[in-house]
């Protein structure tokens, strides 16, 4: 019987611990019943990279370029999502996690950008060593001014690293378009209503480094934390 397993690489964890946050790691689950408990205990939420997010998740059948899935850990991370989203608990998705926000919303997904749209250049390295060095930069984001995106960031064009083979197709109708790449390709997202919650689709963990505005979507995550839960210590 072939093991499953899930992992996080240790980015994510890092990036939270600089942003003044405490890292938890929630483990998928098969069923929901320790979904309150991890509501309760937890002040913001990561959504990761990881697999493909299952097609069956938005009514659509698997395309051959399908890659891996994992559809208990997409059931799992729809149904936190969605108590974190209605608890107003401040929600950040990277990769993986905004293409699943997007479709926890009710939006969809292209399965596979190199077949199923026209990009003049590939958004997962073709060259292997590319794809493992995690702080390279191949392609633009063109970010909308007077969005929380632009102000966090303080820009509205940078450059980026890429390591997904999925977009959002159709956006669901909680979110905004915030930034895209050069050839369309939607790279943000944000809710329409006042609670923090940001998508995007390249891996900020892994550039604050070499550059330090991206540290700030994680310490904006973290104030809104503490935001929240003084208001509802303070009733």
């Amino acid at each position: 019987m072939k093991k499953k397993y899930t992992k996080i690489r240790c980015s994510y964890i890092n990036a939270v611990y600089r942003a003044n946050g405490t890292p938890i790691i929630i483990p998928p689950f098969d069923s929901t019943k320790k979904l309150k408990e991890y509501i309760d205990l937890i002040d913001a939420l990561v959504l990761s990279g990881g697999e493909d997010v299952a097609p069956s998740s938005y009514g659509e059948d698997n395309v051959i370029e399908l890659e891996n899935i994992n559809p208990d850990r997409d059931k799992w991370e729809i149904s936190l999502f969605k108590a974190a989203y209605k608890a107003k608990i401040p929600i950040l998705g990277i990769c993986r996690g905004m293409q699943l926000i997007n479709v926890a919303l009710g939006g969809s997904l292209y399965q596979d950008i190199d077949h199923q749209l026209n990009c003049n250049f590939s958004h997962l390295p073709l060259d292997l060593e590319k794809r493992e060095n995690r702080e390279y930069v191949n392609h633009k984001v063109n970010i909308m001014e007077n969005t929380l995106l632009n102000k966090i960031l303080g820009t509205n064009q940078l450059k980026v690293n890429s390591h997904h083979h999925q977009a959002i197709k159709k956006t669901a109708k909680n979110l905004n378009i915030v930034a895209k790449s050069e050839c369309g390709i939607i790279e943000a997202v944000e809710n329409k209503s006042k609670s923090f919650l940001i998508g995007v689709q390249w891996h900020p963990e892994d550039l604050i480094n070499n550059y330090s505005c991206f540290i700030n979507l994680f310490s904006e995550l973290v104030e809104n934390a503490k935001v929240r839960k003084e208001e509802n210590i303070n009733g």
